[in-house]
């Protein structure tokens, strides 16, 4: 029967667990022979008593046992007595508790119901109810039937009861209106409901295919879906391209709707001779604002109130300083150092082991030894720790920095109340995006001086936006580019391989037992994978001496497919962590010792996108995990489930600023649509003393070759040319 769709009908005799927000409930069902069911799933306004025809399937869950898991529902009011009473005695009425449904219900019998919705005022003849309590039942009864009718009507059309609860509780009893005049709001006004769901109700509601609403959000979730995929803006002749093909209407009804937006200022039209650029009105405000921040910064003064320093003192206390340090510097550290000290905005750029870590430290000590105040951040929390290793200071993530306060849904730091600092650095800066970016400036005094350091070969930010790419190729700020390699004196087949790799070469792939970098040629998947457990479970922890759940990292191109995140980490966790027990979610289970992902920041938890963790405890009586981050027990209740994943393996673009000390790369030729060349040298990047690279020549060589660089259509570097 599991899988299966089936209805099933009974009386709610109990609510096990309800969450308020979500409208996620465990109930017992009573069936027609008195056995009971357990009910799981997202429903609306159910209450103990009442006669239920539940839609669903038949699952097993191998704590719980067997479960129907619903997908709809529909309820009555109860009709016999009994049920009466336990729903009113639920609580689902102010002013009726279950003592007063009792006597409610003895004295109106069957006809209670009746009674509520025709002649309320009759409850006076009951004793301890007054007009006061009269005017609270009223009230509260009438509310709970109209959400009841509402959520019901949703359903007529087709609405989940996990979308009809977030409609519900947005436009409440005006949610049908919203639906029968301009579903399409629906798209706009709530996460997680996008334009092909919003679409779909459209259609079941009536509204034409032509509808000026639909055409204005079908352009918008166009933009949308552009910004996922980095951009900025798109081009106007894109955008009608597009949505000819996407909404099926005529380019007349395009260009109205277009201009519509316009008008509405949700969109922004930028016309600069040589392209039409048509910007969602933040992001446009997000470009506008970084560029014309830059500029102030490059012409503001120091912190001192000093257009300019000396450059020849800064010489002289440099050199002390590396002889006091026995480090060996050239010229064009020496260089770096002078300018990052002596400009108000620089960058400075370099692949691992170019020594961006070392010259970071001089210019911190120098600063330090004028008294000037030095805050260091990062983009990710796993970036932000590894700055602070290097650096032996505090670095913290730029929300953290911006003191992002979740409550409110923004940052705490910004124009008017602005970080307090002469210097800021910003470690990993290749992962800015457009929009953090202008968070970070705009907390910035003018007289602040910014120091990027990143490499621009890795990947770009996952979000909108090419900042680094863009700061530099402006020629704008001056960039202090660090080329040779010193890590290892130059030894480590890792960053030399990454520097071939880079540069368009084949990486040297002959093994050496004395060497940090092995390449073991496979073509098939399935013995891929069986090659992986093998050096996760033997050869790493006996010959090399490394733990695998908290030394070595899996990454991987893509998510799906044999050799992908997805079935590694199912192989992986069954080979290094087995058992029967855990916590099961969906097709996933948790046990204790697994290591695990944090999918998206969450700021209450001071947990961030990318953070790994090993869950240190699962307590199955509240379905709750305990999940040890560096050293911080954070506890996640069942409902934040889906914020982790496990992560034995997890995609290359997730370690962005990660660094780890032995990291496997499987790179197959059924990698072929995300092989490429940025994609494995930050790959490569990623690993401190061992890097393992399994798969195939040719997959290496199709990645090595394709270096058709993710084109973004972003404005950033323009603005700051024209400013």
């Amino acid at each position: 029967m599991e899988n299966r769709q089936s209805t099933i009908n009974g009386i709610l005799e109990k609510i096990v667990f309800k969450n308020p927000e979500s409208g996620y409930m465990v109930g017992k069902l009573r069936m027609t022979d008195n056995t009971y069911v357990t009910i799981v799933g997202n429903v609306f306004e159910l209450q103990c008593g009442e006669e239920l025809e539940v839609k669903g399937k038949w699952t097993v869950n191998r704590t719980y046992g067997k479960q129907f898991e619903v997908s709809s529902v529909s309820a009555s009011i109860p009709v016999t007595e009994k049920g009466i009473e336990d729903y009113l005695g639920s609580g689902v009425i102010k002013g009726i508790g279950p003592a007063m449904a009792s006597r409610i219900v003895d004295y109106f019998g069957k006809n209670t119901i009746n009674v509520l919705d025709n002649d309320p005022e009759s409850l006076s003849c009951i004793e301890g109810i007054g007009e006061k309590r009269i005017k609270q039942i009223m009230q509260s009864w009438q509310k709970h039937r109209n959400t009841r009718n509402v959520m019901m009507t949703l359903q007529s059309y087709g609405i989940s009861n996990t979308y009809a609860m977030k409609i519900y509780n947005t436009y409440g009893e005006n949610a049908e209106n919203v639906i029968k005049v301009n579903p399409y709001r629906l798209a706009e006004d709530i996460f997680g409901i996008g334009f092909k769901i919003a679409d779909d109700i459209a259609g079941r509601a009536g509204i034409p295919r032509d509808s000026i609403f639909r055409v204005k959000s079908g352009i918008i979730y166009i933009l949308r879906r552009a910004e996922d995929g980095g951009h900025c803006y798109l081009p106007y002749e894109s955008i009608i391209d597009s949505s000819l093909d996407f909404l099926g209407v005529g380019l007349p009804l395009l260009n109205n709707a277009i201009d519509e937006l316009g008008r509405e200022e949700k969109i922004i039209i930028m016309d600069d001779g040589d392209i039409r650029r048509v910007y969602l009105k933040g992001l446009y405000i997000a470009e506008k604002y970084v560029g014309e921040k830059i500029q102030e910064i490059i012409n503001s003064k120091f912190s001192d109130g000093k257009a300019k320093r000396d450059k020849s003192s800064y010489r002289k206390i440099i050199m002390e300083l590396a002889k006091l340090k026995n480090i060996e510097l050239d010229d064009i550290q020496v260089e770096s150092i002078i300018n990052a000290l002596m400009e108000k905005i620089i960058i400075i750029t370099g692949s691992p082991g170019t020594g961006k870590s070392t010259i970071l430290n001089f210019i911190i000590k120098i600063l330090e030894s004028e008294n000037k105040k030095v805050l260091m951040a990062a983009p990710t929390g796993r970036a932000s720790k590894r700055m602070t290793e290097t650096t032996g200071r505090e670095s913290k993530t730029i929300h953290r920095l911006l003191n992002f306060n979740p409550k409110l849904n923004k940052f705490l730091k910004n124009d008017k109340n602005p970080i307090e600092a002469d210097t800021v650095i910003i470690d990993e800066a290749s992962m800015l995006d457009i929009r953090l970016t202008k968070n970070l400036l705009s907390a910035f005094k003018e007289n602040t001086n910014l120091i990027f350091v990143g490499d621009i070969d890795q990947l770009p930010p996952v979000g909108p936006g090419y900042v680094l790419g863009d700061l530099i190729r402006s020629g704008v700020i001056p960039v202090a580019e660090l080329k040779r390699i010193y890590r290892q004196e130059g030894g480590s087949q890792i960053i030399r391989n990454a520097h071939r790799v880079r540069d368009g070469e084949f990486p040297y792939i002959k093994n050496s037992e004395a060497g940090d970098f092995y390449f073991i040629e496979k073509n098939d998947p399935e013995k891929t994978v069986d090659l992986i457990i093998n050096l996760l479970t033997d050869k790493i922890p006996s010959r090399l001496h490394m733990d695998p759940l908290r030394d070595v990292q899996v990454l991987v191109p893509t998510n799906k497919g044999i050799c992908g995140v997805i079935n590694l980490n199912l192989r992986i966790q069954d080979a290094i962590n087995p058992g029967e027990g855990g916590l099961y979610y969906g097709n996933r289970v948790f046990r204790t010792g697994d290591r695990v992902i944090q999918l998206k920041n969450n700021y209450e938890k001071e947990i961030y996108n990318g953070d790994i963790g090993i869950i240190h405890k699962i307590d199955n009586e509240i379905n709750e995990l305990h999940i040890n981050f560096d050293g911080r027990i954070i506890k996640y209740s069942f409902y934040e489930i889906d914020e982790i994943n496990h992560s034995y393996a997890i995609s290359i673009h997730k370690s962005q600023g990660s660094e780890f000390r032995c990291v496997i790369i499987p790179l197959l030729t059924s990698h072929y649509m995300l092989l490429q060349r940025n994609l494995l040298y930050t790959a490569l990047t990623r690993a401190r003393e061992l890097a393992i690279l399994i798969g195939s020549k040719k997959a290496i060589g199709m990645a090595v070759n394709k270096n058709v660089v993710e084109k973004r259509f972003t404005g950033l570097r323009e603005m700051l040319q024209n400013l």
